[in-house]
């Protein structure tokens, strides 16, 4: 807390509230540190599990509890084309997209800061689990205290220049800590149930991709690595890398989807064994805190969020980087990204080709 009063003392700081306990005791934290504070919550699509009317309801109330003001910014066309729009191509490409990059990228922590600054922030505070320390004159992003709530993966893919405008004051505290603090402190959504899925999503991923194309991808085959036909899918657009259930294909043996083939519309499916990869590649890199490696790097790193971390050996090739783990890692999938971390530092991140 004392660092905290330090580093924001006087400041004008813009918190970005989501109407969530989170956001909402990041917000009662600078306050009480000092600083002139400020809420702003972004309005997405209708239907959105996250921004959605209650929470721009809630983040209102809680805003006038605290005795600051809140502004309400209107990002749903840049949520429609830089969020669901790559989600929909991105899945027809028959990969497994991750639309929180994109969210933070182009909506979080691109159109939200730009509108914060015209209100005359000069940071902008979010209830992200992750931290920011320096070393010289580099902003270095780490994990959190409480890893169980790491969110420091999707901030991953942030260019580094915007971390100099960021805050994340619960970074330091694990969930039951921050939930104690909105107990104590009468802030009303202290028992608030968080959002697991992704927020705009209503319905299953298939059925989301082909209403917005307005149009069914069609019946095709489930094939084995082979190439022999083993039964029929509804659409290539409703499996994912490692699914098993819903196959409805008979074997004595389990099944997986080991590949999907868009321009074939083929479902490719295998053996649990058939998933691990020695090796696999990553390109459209994001360095956060460290330069451009030249040389190959031991590392560890993250396939999905929330896993645990596989020690890697990160070996650069042209604009990519070949990661070949110690041991082999499990369904690791094209679309979503590998964060490449060393001990609590985030070393930067890049898309799984």
């Amino acid at each position: 807390m004392k660092s905290l009063i330090k580093r924001v003392r006087g400041k004008k700081i813009a918190v970005a509230m989501s109407g969530g306990v989170d956001s909402s005791v990041c917000a009662f934290l600078l306050k009480k540190s000092g600083a002139d504070v400020f809420g702003i919550t972004m309005k997405t699509i209708p239907g959105s599990k996250c921004c959605s009317l209650d929470d721009i309801k809630q983040a209102k109330l809680v805003a006038k509890d605290l005795g600051i003001k809140h502004y309400v910014i209107d990002l749903r066309k840049i949520f429609e084309k830089g969020v669901i729009d790559y989600f929909v191509k991105e899945s027809l490409k028959g990969k497994n997209p991750n639309p929180c990059v994109p969210c933070n990228q182009k909506v979080k922590f691109g159109a939200l800061i730009k509108e914060a600054e015209k209100l005359g922030a000069e940071l902008v505070a979010t209830g992200h689990y992750a931290r920011l320390c320096k070393r010289g004159k580099k902003i270095i992003l780490n994990r959190p205290v409480d890893v169980k709530k790491d969110q420091s993966y999707v901030l991953s893919m942030l260019p580094r220049k915007v971390f100099s405008k960021l805050l994340f004051p619960i970074g330091d505290y694990t969930k039951e800590e921050i939930r104690k603090i909105a107990k104590e402190n009468h802030i009303r959504v202290f028992n608030k149930p968080e959002n697991q899925d992704l927020c705009f999503l209503h319905k299953e991923k298939g059925d989301f991709v082909e209403e917005n194309i307005n149009k069914k991808i069609g019946k095709g085959n489930i094939v084995d690595k082979n190439g022999n036909i083993l039964g029929k899918h509804n659409g290539y657009i409703h499996y994912t890398i490692g699914q098993r259930k819903g196959l409805g294909i008979k074997s004595h043996k389990k099944l997986y989807v080991i590949g999907i083939r868009p321009r074939k519309n083929e479902v490719v499916v295998g053996e649990r064994k058939d998933l691990f990869f020695e090796h696999f590649y990553v390109n459209g890199l994001n360095w956060v805190s460290i330069d451009t490696p030249k040389k190959p790097i031991n590392a560890e790193v993250l396939v999905r969020n929330k896993t645990q971390p596989k020690k890697v050996k990160i070996v650069p090739e042209g604009k990519k980087v070949k990661v070949v783990p110690k041991e082999p890692i499990w369904a690791v999938s094209p679309g979503q990204i590998a964060v490449f971390i060393k001990k609590d530092i985030v070393l930067g991140g890049g898309w799984i080709v």
